[in-house]
């Protein structure tokens, strides 16, 4: 089984090349002939006389195609080739043929069908015609396979080519045409009733099963059973088959159980080689002459292309130049010039495998800018070389035009990335006299209550001391006592704030310091009924300082329980994670924050509570002292969803 899976796979190889030059040798013909002005002339006029059918005649007899014709943008039929028989396509409307459709669709048409007028199959290439960036119809190229069919019977070999489907459309003994390989599916019975693929010939199927090795056996009725190689072709949903006779594997293992007929195994496999080269040296001379009538193929659509083109020879000889080139450079009508003399700077075919930019010269001396590209033609050594020309002025001035205007747009976006920075440095002062404005407006609020207190009790102090009242005086002497202790904490605040203090930066563990803050704060925590929840493992540390940390965290356990005072089920949670930062994340899930209460939040004297529940520097406290050891203190919020502070260390 190896030994046949080798030489199935050396035979499907072989039997492809000469399928894909059969199809190569035509597949360009549909785009030269769509821009062909006389068939784009007679379907802007709605010409459906001789005229284009006599044209499409002559070209079908020079490059050898079945049939060609054009159909207008509704799928009828102006012009065939065979408009002088009883099948004549004139007339005859191909809307419904997948390639069509696929014309119309801006794509290449790839169909094999049998023809619908003249019911004999083939391969139709379809391109669409588009003038001004209007589709205006359809021109088809339609080839067959006769001769390539023949060759496969001619071998000796058993070749099918199945579709898609597995359907085989093209096969070394016509009898098992249009037979399936396994059963159709209702949506391609239904695809093929439809597209009338293959006309009105009923799809058999062969039945099939699974070897021991997993390759396909199918049962050809009177013949008997074939190991089934299969191939795909590039690009295309077929697949080359390639059939084994079992009974020939059977016998050749019966064969092999009898030592005595081995002399005779060996002179079966020589004459086996023997035959197997001279049809491989048939089949290489059969591929030949189709990449021959390939070549000859490119060399007529290379005349008729728009693109300059100049054949080379491997030492840089020149020795073709189509009839753009020669417009382009402005050449005599045999004049073959040097590659260097008319491409400035030319280093060879090996330096342009990809398009590169380049300056033409004409014959007058006169430049132009180009666009450069070199491609290997045919396949035997020494290759020749295809050089492609295209005038790229127009594509020049273009990008020109492009760089202007990209200039003049960054000079506007300079400019107005200027006027947004004045802007910006302009509202950020705005928000710092704001902020300014509300610290110092705190400030006198906090200031100002102690004051006045103090200048009352010492004007009611002074009428006491008339009256001879001393009890009283002593207990106005308390109550200043206290506001000026109040006036003294206030400082030492507002200190706190802006002060630089002395970290002492070391490393701490994490743990330590929260459940100090649970302990300071037990008994709000139990008078409030929360509940507090502890993720800090007992390894967790950061860079910082213990004394500091604890101030902080003590802090955000306090706003946590103003913030969770009113909801039902109360929770506080204290984590760590440990990344590349020590993270300390204290959430609750209160009432939480407003988008403008995040924004002040760590400003001094702002607080989101009652104006008579606090100064409002707990978190300006915090957020310097976390600044003073190294870290950042941020916050995250949504109003009824809680409130997230995370503490970022260094580890």
């Amino acid at each position: 089984m190896t030994s046949i899976q080798e030489k199935a796979s050396q035979r499907l190889s072989v039997y492809q090349n000469s399928l894909q030059a059969s199809i190569q040798r035509f597949e360009y013909l549909p785009a030269v002939l769509s821009n062909d002005p006389r068939i784009q002339r007679a379907l802007l006029n709605s010409e459906s006389g001789t005229a284009v059918s006599s044209l499409l005649s002559n070209i079908n007899n020079r490059s050898g195609a079945d049939e060609i014709f054009v159909m207008d943008s509704n799928g009828n039929t102006i012009g065939a080739s065979n408009y002088l028989t009883k099948t004549s396509f004139v007339g005859q409307n191909y809307a419904f043929r997948p390639y069509y459709q696929s014309a119309r669709n801006g794509e290449q048409g790839f169909y094999f069908a049998v023809g619908a007028t003249t019911g004999k199959a083939g391969l139709f290439f379809a391109e669409p015609i588009i003038v001004d960036l209007e589709f205006i119809g359809v021109v088809v190229v339609k080839i067959t396979f006769d001769s390539l069919e023949a060759n496969w019977a001619q071998s000796g070999e058993k070749i099918w080519l199945s579709d898609e489907h597995d359907i085989v459309f093209l096969s070394y003994n016509s009898r098992w045409l249009y037979h399936g390989l396994r059963p159709l599916s209702p949506q391609e019975s239904s695809h093929l009733i439809d597209t009338k693929q293959y006309g009105e010939h009923s799809v058999a199927i062969l039945k099939t099963r699974l070897d021991s090795s997993a390759h396909p056996i199918v049962n050809l009725p009177m013949v008997g059973d074939h190991i089934l190689f299969q191939q795909q072709i590039p690009g295309i949903k077929w697949h080359l088959n390639w059939l084994y006779p079992t009974s020939q594997i059977e016998s050749a293992v019966a064969r092999s159980v009898y030592s005595i007929v081995f002399a005779y195994m060996i002179l079966v496999i020589a004459i086996l080689w023997i035959r197997e080269r001279v049809r491989n040296a048939q089949s290489q001379s059969k591929l030949a002459t189709l990449i021959a009538q390939r070549e000859t193929h490119q060399r007529a659509i290379i005349e008729g292309t728009d693109a300059g083109l100049i054949n080379l020879t491997h030492d840089g000889k020149t020795t073709f130049v189509n009839p753009q080139a020669k417009r382009l450079f402005r050449l005599a009508e045999n004049e073959l010039p040097d590659i260097h003399r008319l491409v400035t700077g030319w280093r060879g075919v090996y330096s342009a495998i990809e398009a590169i930019d380049s300056i033409g010269i004409r014959s007058d001396g006169s430049s132009f800018p180009i666009l450069v590209t070199s491609s290997a033609i045919g396949l035997s050594e020494p290759h020749e070389y295809l050089i492609t020309i295209h005038d790229v002025s127009e594509l020049k001035q273009a990008q020109l035009e492009l760089v202007k205007s990209n200039d003049e747009l960054e000079q506007r976006v300079v400019a107005r990335t200027e006027e947004l920075k004045r802007a910006e440095k302009e509202l950020s002062h705005s928000q710092r006299l704001a902020s300014l404005g509300r610290m110092s407006s705190a400030i006198a609020h906090e200031i100002n209550q102690p004051i006045t207190a103090l200048s009352s009790y010492a004007a009611s102090s002074e009428l006491l001391i008339q009256r001879n009242q001393p009890e009283k005086v002593l207990s106005n002497l308390k109550k200043i006592t206290g506001l000026i202790e109040r006036l003294s904490y206030i400082s030492r605040q507002l200190r706190m704030v802006s002060g630089k203090r002395n970290t002492g930066l070391a490393t701490i563990k994490l743990l330590p310091v929260v459940q100090y803050a649970q302990d300071v704060l037990s008994a709000n925590l139990t008078q409030a009924g929360i509940s507090l929840n502890i993720d800090v493992s007992e390894q967790a540390s950061a860079m910082g300082n213990s004394m500091m940390l604890e101030q902080v965290v003590v802090n955000l356990i306090k706003n946590a329980i103003d913030a969770v005072s009113s909801v039902n089920n109360p929770q506080i949670t204290i984590s760590v994670e440990l990344g590349s930062s020590a993270l300390v994340r204290v959430s609750d899930n209160g009432i939480g924050l407003t988008a403008d209460e995040i924004t002040h939040i760590f400003e001094p004297f702002y607080s989101a509570k009652q104006f008579d529940e606090g100064l409002g520097l707990g978190l300006a406290i915090s957020y310097s002292l976390v600044s003073d050891m190294g870290g950042q203190l941020k916050v995250n919020s949504q109003l009824g969803e809680g409130t997230l502070f995370t503490i970022a260390l260094a580890r």
